[in-house]
């Protein structure tokens, strides 16, 4: 998988032996990213990950504009994060379709990728882009989200939840799905602290932290944020906060949609002075 090679030996469910060639990608991207104007390093940074194109472009255009002292309108910042709460969906709901696969159980793997599909055609028709990429631009957004997709967003958002929790009732009546999940890739509590692990992972293995709620940046400052924590640190634990992830973000663009503001999606771009810092 990606940079490292897995060569398992298993009878039945016992694995014999199991050899792995770990190495590492180095894309240079810190080296091309050096002499780029801001659009260019936005678009750099965008395609660091495809799956996480949202949260780096968000990222790369926050520390430009703090370093720029650029105002971002508030009308595009909540924008900001409804298409970053958008693309958590799209990853934890294409993952556990992902999850599911690993184990063998098709019809889960197949529904869910099913239901990522649609989410993410919407999301092409609504921003322009299935993955929404280059939305965030430095100063704002690049478009307007259009009056007549608010309600298609909220009422897409209230049919998926409905039918992740559907899914769900089927998945957790499995046996067979249960005895390959839990005390499966189990990782500690202290493991996961100790190596910083964050995010969904660091959240199944009782690291407490989200940086929207923790060291809230605007508009999750303005927003209830609820975190998920678990502490078995197994795949169970991790399907389980991406599932409670799923509903939270719900939540997140019901009020994101709810309290979306008026004005202008973007301001233009001023250079930052000479030795200017932005994070």
């Amino acid at each position: 998988i990606e940079p490292g090679h897995f060569r398992l030996q298993a009878v039945g469910e016992t694995v014999l032996r199991l050899e792995e060639r770990l190495a590492y990608t180095h894309k240079g991207i810190e080296k091309i990213a050096e002499g780029r104007d801001a659009d260019g390093l936005a678009r750099l940074a965008a395609r660091v990950s495809g799956d996480s194109t949202v949260a780096h472009g968000w990222a790369a255009c926050m520390a430009m504009e703090r370093a720029a002292d650029l105002v971002v309108p508030p009308r595009a910042v909540w924008l900001r994060a409804l298409i970053c709460e958008r693309e958590r969906i799209a990853n934890h709901v294409g993952d556990m379709g992902a999850m599911l696969n690993d184990i063998g159980f098709a019809f889960g793997a197949v529904q869910f990728g099913r239901l990522r599909e649609a989410w993410q055609r919407v999301s092409g028709e609504a921003f322009g882009h299935r993955l929404m990429m280059d939305c965030i631009v430095p100063g704002g957004l690049a478009s307007d989200l259009d009056q007549r997709f608010f309600q298609i967003l909220r009422a897409e958002a209230s049919a998926l939840r409905i039918q992740v929790n559907k899914l769900m009732t089927i998945i957790n009546d499995l046996p067979s799905v249960e005895d390959r999940v839990r005390g499966t890739g189990v990782l500690r509590p202290e493991y996961a602290k100790a190596l910083g692990c964050l995010g969904y992972v660091g959240r199944a293995s009782g690291v407490d932290f989200d940086v929207r709620r923790d060291a809230p940046y605007a508009p999750y400052d303005q927003l209830s944020v609820k975190v998920p924590l678990h502490h078995y640190g197994d795949v169970n634990a991790r399907a389980r906060t991406r599932l409670e992830e799923i509903s939270a973000s719900f939540d997140l663009i019901e009020a994101l949609l709810d309290g979306m503001p008026d004005g202008a999606v973007r301001v233009a771009w001023q250079v930052p002075a000479a030795g200017a810092d932005g994070l």
